[in-house]
């Protein structure tokens, strides 16, 4: 179970795909697994990388942009469309592009926080998040809130940004 903003939700529920070696028609104890999840004796060790959840991805993601760590949230991207408040949606740009939009668009505000409200598979490779971002500007007290909608795809066994879109 995964507590997602007060609620609870299975990660079925939120569109998380079964674990590697676990087909909806498989039981966990024909996987070598007994029901408990422990390894039978005799059965041997899977040691290939395991693809990494969307949920940590996505709460990675949200907390790279609630400290404004924009660098770190666009590293393993090659080209990263942004549409931002106030202007038209870009080209890809390179992570370094969008590192600096970003920072220049968020330089003016105090985050209180950035929190997924959604994360779901779109397909085996691509994912969207849905985030709720809650802020004030430097200098007043009004708070404000925005909603930031990332693209991801998985490449290899971690996800990578593709897309942001932040709207009023």
């Amino acid at each position: 179970m995964i507590r997602v903003l007060g609620m609870l939700a299975c990660a079925t529920c939120l569109g998380a795909a079964a674990p590697p070696g676990l087909g909806r028609s498989e039981s966990p104890t024909t996987s070598g697994r007994s029901p408990g999840g422990l390894l039978r004796a005799g059965t041997s060790v899977d040691r290939t990388p395991q693809a990494e959840s969307l949920l940590v991805a996505a709460r990675r993601a949200a907390r790279a942009f609630a400290r404004h760590e924009f660098d770190e949230l666009v590293a393993q991207s090659n080209g990263i469309l942004l549409s931002l408040p106030g202007s038209d949606p870009s080209a890809p740009l390179q992570p370094a592009q969008a590192a600096l939009l970003l920072h220049a668009f968020a330089d003016g505000a105090d985050e209180e926080s950035v929190e997924v409200v959604v994360a779901r598979h779109v397909d085996g490779e691509r994912a969207y998040v849905e985030a709720r971002r809650v802020f004030t500007l430097r200098g007043t007290t009004t708070r404000r809130t925005q909603t930031i909608y990332m693209g991801l795809r998985l490449e290899r066994v971690s996800y990578r940004l593709v897309e942001l879109r932040v709207v009023p």
